[in-house]
């Protein structure tokens, strides 16, 4: 079949992923069905082609729609074979190979989470993982980093020398593995290191978004808790509520610096 060909790319990256048996056959099984129907191994192609040239990020959210209406398992392979595209942009930047290892890793994880959710194989949270496909976010150990710019003036008490624009590290915290400070740490020096030489960008901070800032810890974790280890890195210096983190189980928000 003249789309065949597009099982061993599939297989190639998907190694990657850390599946049981049973996900990784569903979704070899899944690849090799959508190889042999010319209609939807064109439509793969399709997408993998867009998905690769945004240029404009204000059509990522129709374009992840015109994918969601697919199946989770197209998905899946949609961008598991996309991952040819971003591994060309890393060796475009020069990127060591391990970070493109653990970045495309963190596919194989909303994969397994999307499995623990809702008993599927596949994905559904396609806007956030174009980050990944787009080189707009990486993980360098422990943790991942997209590049931020600030918005606005920052809270009074910040204590951050930051004015609007400034270039700031974005920090995610993926699931998987212990929050142990040691990690952490690491990661912070990797980016560093690793955002002024690839990307020739100065940045000012680091900043996180995340339910871990949640105030209450304090009174409820033991103070040597790896979570308020966390909290402690940074300056926390915006606290609100907002209705997407409540849905994770926290009410915070931060931008801070270590």
């Amino acid at each position: 079949m003249v789309y065949m060909h597009l099982l061993d790319k599939y297989e190639t990256y998907a190694k990657y992923y850390q599946l049981c048996d049973e996900g990784r056959v569903a979704l070899h099984k899944a690849a090799t069905e959508i190889c042999a129907d010319e209609k939807l191994a064109a439509e793969a192609l399709a997408f993998k082609a867009r998905l690769a040239n945004i240029t404009d990020w204000s059509v990522v959210k129709d374009l992840t729609e015109e994918i969601r209406g697919k199946s989770v398992q197209f998905a899946a392979f949609l961008y598991t074979i996309a991952i040819e595209d971003m591994e060309r942009l890393y060796e475009e930047k020069a990127i060591p190979r391990d970070v493109l290892t653990e970045t495309i890793a963190d596919l194989g994880v909303w994969i397994n989470r999307h499995y623990n959710w809702f008993g599927e194989w596949g994905f559904s949270n396609c806007g956030w993982l174009n980050l990944h496909l787009n080189g707009k976010l990486f993980k360098l150990g422990r943790l991942q980093f997209e590049i931020g710019h600030t918005l606005g003036t920052l809270p009074e008490g910040c204590k951050l020398d930051l004015k609007e624009g400034d270039p700031y590290l974005n920090v995610h915290i993926p699931r998987g593995g212990y929050m142990d400070e040691a990690g952490c740490l690491e990661s912070f020096e990797r980016a560093k290191a690793f955002f002024p030489q690839h990307f020739n960008v100065d940045f000012k901070a680091f900043g996180c978004h995340t339910w871990l800032f949640n105030p209450d810890f304090e009174k409820m974790l033991p103070s040597d808790s790896n979570i308020l280890k966390f909290q402690r890195l940074f300056n926390i210096c915006n606290a609100y509520e907002n209705q997407d983190i409540i849905c994770e189980g926290g009410i915070c928000q931060v931008k801070a610096k270590i």
